[in-house]
């Protein structure tokens, strides 16, 4: 079933990147973007009908929210892209970085709730004034984020392809704790230290980065719902929203993962396999930074 899933998953990548390679991406962004405006009408007219009164008016609006969380996902994003980006290039499992993209989606609901009912209440701020706070200096904010997490990558790739690079060849496994044959003591951790290391940290760092930036789409009905006095279905509207972001962000982490596998599955032997991982990561961030740096100097 993995091996299958992993083949699926090569192929939706040369699928994407030829559409990317045939200007056809643009099309697909153009789509999206077009029916998030067609989503945000019938959102408010849903939420007309729900102050009327009319009956299935609240399962209707909430599964408007899904979908334009959805059609959001699918257009352009920086949090597919960095989870993207970070599953091809580092060894991370599936079902964390699933998780992961999970998270980040619902955490970004959870600021833009924040964000809203901060100003609002706390600071009487205007709708003008959320609008520029969360599509201007907040998506900055998570641009420039996502850049360091980037660059940290690259960071990390160096460190570790030079701790491959000078490490003693012979290492023994005697009592799995990984010392070695000539001289009795450890050079290095282990991957699963590793990974039990750094797993948390950038676990918090990804959904951080993603979560700083609020969705339009969010602010758009909680601002709405504000003021014809529908809070509580608002909230739950916004939550139901980062469902549907993290519908296409979960498919994103696991396209991203069972791919790398797969590309790396294919190499001769696994010593070759871990040489190159550092190489991957490397790009990865690489990768992650250009795009940040390119998508903030359009914003």
């Amino acid at each position: 079933m993995r091996r299958a899933l992993i083949l699926l998953a090569l192929a939706l990548v040369v699928v994407l990147a030829l559409l990317w390679l045939s200007g056809n991406m643009a099309q697909i962004t153009s789509w999206a973007m077009e029916a998030q405006r067609g989503f945000q009408n019938r959102m408010a007219q849903g939420l007309r009908a729900l102050r009327a009164g009319e009956p299935g008016a609240l399962a209707g609006f909430w599964a408007l929210c899904f979908a334009y969380g959805f059609v959001h996902a699918v257009g352009p994003g920086h949090g597919k892209v960095l989870i993207g980006a970070y599953g091809a290039g580092v060894e991370v499992p599936l079902g964390r970085l699933v998780g992961v993209g999970l998270a980040a989606s619902l955490a970004q609901g959870l600021s833009a709730i924040a964000l809203v009912y901060a100003g609002v209440l706390v600071f009487d701020a205007s709708r003008e004034a959320l609008q520029l706070t969360g599509d201007v200096w907040l998506e900055r904010a998570s641009l420039i984020a996502i850049a360091l997490i980037g660059l940290w990558l690259i960071a990390r790739a160096f460190r570790r392809a030079m701790a491959q690079g000078f490490a003693p060849p012979a290492l023994a496994t005697a009592g799995g704790h990984g010392t070695c044959s000539d001289c009795g003591h450890r050079h290095g951790p282990e991957l699963h230290e590793v990974q039990a290391l750094s797993g948390w940290r950038d676990t918090l760092m990804l959904i951080g980065a993603i979560a700083i930036r609020p969705c339009t789409g969010a602010l758009f009905v909680l601002l709405l719902t504000w003021r014809m006095g529908l809070v509580w279905q608002g909230i739950l509207g916004v939550l139901v929203m980062a469902l549907g972001t993290a519908s296409v962000t979960m498919a994103v982490a696991a396209t991203a993962v069972l791919a790398r596998e797969g590309t790396v599955g294919r190499l001769a032997g696994m010593e070759r396999a871990r040489r190159l991982m550092p190489v991957i990561e490397g790009l990865a961030g690489l990768v992650i930074v250009a795009l940040a740096l390119n998508m903030l100097k359009i914003s």
